[in-house]
């Protein structure tokens, strides 16, 4: 019995000095976790990292803007390889069918991912898994869709229902809009793990994703490109990228795994939330492609084909901004708003700043020396895209109020956007046809660079009553533009006179 206690005291105090060892040892360990961490693609991803919110929008920042750097330096290799091995007319086709199967996606969208990203349920996987269901037959549904468009375009062109010459009237734009289709239904098995990385502002590995998918449709579309100098180069490469971003989401993100599930709650929940976002979507859609849906039936392939170049410069810088708006002040004001709503005027221009003053440099450089970017990037058959840039770049100067678009969609009012959203359409699709009759191409230019400015009265307003409005900050980003100017005027006079 003695022996038996003796054993019972030295098992305690084996299990003390143990204890205090551990204790000991803790911050030695602890930091070396922390080190061991800092070596992944998502440092902020480690359960056991202290990690606070300033160092996952930093990390998520940088995540966004090295993917887009490079993301951009792929599309832009590929399109000055392919534009020398492509006439401009492919060019002006594949640029009809994305539109139609881009306006499919937004005339669709009830906001998952964004529900996903601002709900409070956003990491319930009964709530995941019921938006992946969604989200399936969303893509099943659009895939349909698409297919009788095509057969519309080949019947109304049988029966010569087109305008003579135009875009539209292209003998293989009904083709590749059919293929095309399948990627709407390949799209909708996606993994929602994108969604809830954004969510927790995790952007490593879903910009992984976003690069190596881009990638692969590069080279296939290249090695394509290279045997048959036709459209259907640029098919497959859409498609390819679809297919490996699709595989990808499943394998290399972490989570939850997505499973056939329903939940009437979650959908309701979906649904309330997402009918804003539908309608936001639709009109957001038929703002953002009016002008190639318009200039499609006005000008033939090639000016089209032309018109999509110096498009894609102006499009690149609103989508690097986008990237940023939508992987950053989503899911950092959506927070804000559930944790902190006292910090929001201070995150709001926080975010802003640095984005008013890089698109507003933009802004005037391009302005002033966009035919200088053109005639360095390609070739002589390209030149007249470089007048329509510098045009097409007074765009950039509304776009900085993306911020102010997602603080709507964090607060769960996304209704806000339609009535912004209106002030640019309805001058857009009625003096784009009315400008061209009398003004040309050129005056159809201008008008769709300046439509924006019809918004901004609106968007003050409405920061004004949601207590978003800082006047001395809003005034003081706008000397950027007038720098900007004096580059681009600079290096137009370089250029052109060495």
């Amino acid at each position: 019995m003695v022996k038996n206690l003796y054993k019972m005291n030295f098992s305690k105090d084996k299990k003390s000095v143990m204890s205090l060892f551990r204790k000991q040892r803790q911050p030695e360990l602890t930091m070396a976790k922390i080190s061991a961490s800092s070596l992944s693609p998502d440092r902020a991803d480690s359960p056991s990292a202290p990690v606070t919110l300033k160092t996952r929008v930093l990390h998520a920042g940088v995540w966004t803007l090295i993917g887009y750097g490079v993301s951009q330096a792929l599309r832009l290799g590929s399109n000055l390889i392919m534009t020398r091995l492509l006439v401009p007319e492919m060019f002006g086709v594949m640029a009809i069918a994305n539109i139609i199967l881009y306006g499919l996606a937004l005339f669709s969208d009830f906001g998952l991912g964004q529900s996903i990203i601002q709900s409070r349920r956003g990491e319930e996987p009964v709530f995941l898994n019921t938006a992946w269901v969604v989200q399936i037959l969303r893509g099943a549904v659009l895939c349909v869709v698409a297919m009788l468009i095509a057969l519309a375009l080949y019947f109304a062109g049988m029966f010569h229902l087109l305008p003579e010459g135009s875009a539209y009237a292209n003998n293989i734009l009904p083709a590749v809009v059919l293929v095309l289709s399948f990627s709407a239904l390949i799209s909708g098995f996606e993994s929602n793990k994108l969604a809830l990385a954004r969510r927790k502002l995790e952007l490593g590995r879903v910009t992984q994703i976003e690069l190596v998918s881009q990638a692969m449709a590069l080279c296939f579309m290249l090695g394509w490109a290279m045997l048959h100098r036709s459209v259907w180069a640029l098919v497959a490469g859409a498609l390819v990228s679809v297919l490996v971003r699709v595989i990808l989401s499943h394998t290399l993100l972490s989570g939850p795994k997505n499973k056939m599930a329903w939940d009437r709650e979650s959908f309701l929940e979906i649904i309330g939330y997402g009918k804003w976002v539908f309608l936001s979507s639709i009109l957001g859609f038929l703002l953002a492609s009016g002008d190639r849906l318009m200039l499609g039936g006005l000008v033939d392939a090639k000016i089209l084909g032309l018109y999509s170049i110096a498009f894609l410069m102006v499009s690149s810088i609103q989508q690097v901004m986008g990237k940023l708006i939508d992987n950053i002040s989503f899911p950092l004001l959506s927070e804000v708003i559930r944790d902190k709503p006292e910090q929001l005027l201070s995150k709001y221009y926080k975010l802003r700043t640095p984005i008013d003053i890089v698109l507003l440099l933009l802004t005037g450089i391009l302005f002033f020396s966009g035919h200088v970017v053109i005639d360095l990037l390609y070739d002589g058959r390209y030149s007249s895209a470089g007048p329509m840039l510098e045009i097409l770049s007074l765009a950039l100067f509304e776009t900085r109020f993306g911020v102010t678009g997602q603080y709507y969609m964090a607060r769960g009012t996304p209704r806000l956007l339609i009535p912004l959203i209106g002030c640019r359409l309805v001058p857009l699709y009625i003096m784009l046809p009315i400008v061209f009759k009398f003004y040309g191409f050129n005056g159809a230019l201008w008008v769709i660079a300046t439509n924006s400015f019809f918004s901004i009265p609106l968007t003050y307003y409405y920061k004004k009553i949601n207590g978003i409005l800082d006047i001395k900050r809003e005034l003081m980003v706008l000397p950027a533009l007038l720098v900007g100017a004096i580059i681009g005027k600079g290096l137009a006079y370089f250029m052109d006179k060495f």
